[in-house]
């Protein structure tokens, strides 16, 4: 494969393609050229990969391009139907950024920061849901099965 100044063997995968051939491929390639990389994401939405063509789409935006791939793996991941993000879930309980800050002991601003990330923890998660009046329930799903399971973390009673 070519893409712009980088070579990469005809036989490469598109895992071992790093983020600049990624961007070089999302940008200039067609439906043929994903089809790699589609087929790659499917099999495993949460694999590297995947989060890796979330920070190209998020580094450098394509017109079109960026929010289909977005809206797709977020789909695969089940992130799309009913799910709602942090500051959704607060205008929902009808809080302020000001409000689950001085519930968290936490400045408005570390609240947006918060409500920004894609990377929090568990038990940041559990603060968060606590001071808007929510539970965080956490699930894992196998590809196996079709209905998410509970997950008991240490700590946490099975109520």
């Amino acid at each position: 494969m070519r893409f712009r100044h980088l070579d990469y063997a005809l036989e490469a995968q598109i895992t071992d393609l790093g983020p600049a051939a990624l961007d070089d491929l999302l940008e200039h390639g067609d439906l043929e050229d994903w089809r790699p990389l589609l087929r790659a994401i499917a099999r495993d939405p949460w694999h590297p990969l995947a989060d890796t063509v979330l920070r190209v789409c998020e580094a450098h935006p394509m017109y079109g391009t960026s929010t289909l791939w977005r809206g797709w793996i977020q789909q695969r991941r089940g992130e799309g139907v009913g799910a709602i993000t942090l500051a959704e879930a607060r205008r929902r309980a009808g809080l302020t950024q000001t409000q689950v800050g001085e519930r968290l002991g936490i400045s408005q601003a570390d609240v947006s920061k918060l409500e920004r990330r894609a990377d929090v923890r568990l038990s940041t998660l559990r603060g968060y849901a606590v001071a808007i009046g929510a539970r965080l329930d956490v699930t894992l799903r196998s590809p196996e099965e079709e209905t998410p399971v509970p997950v008991v973390l240490s700590g946490q009673s099975r109520k």
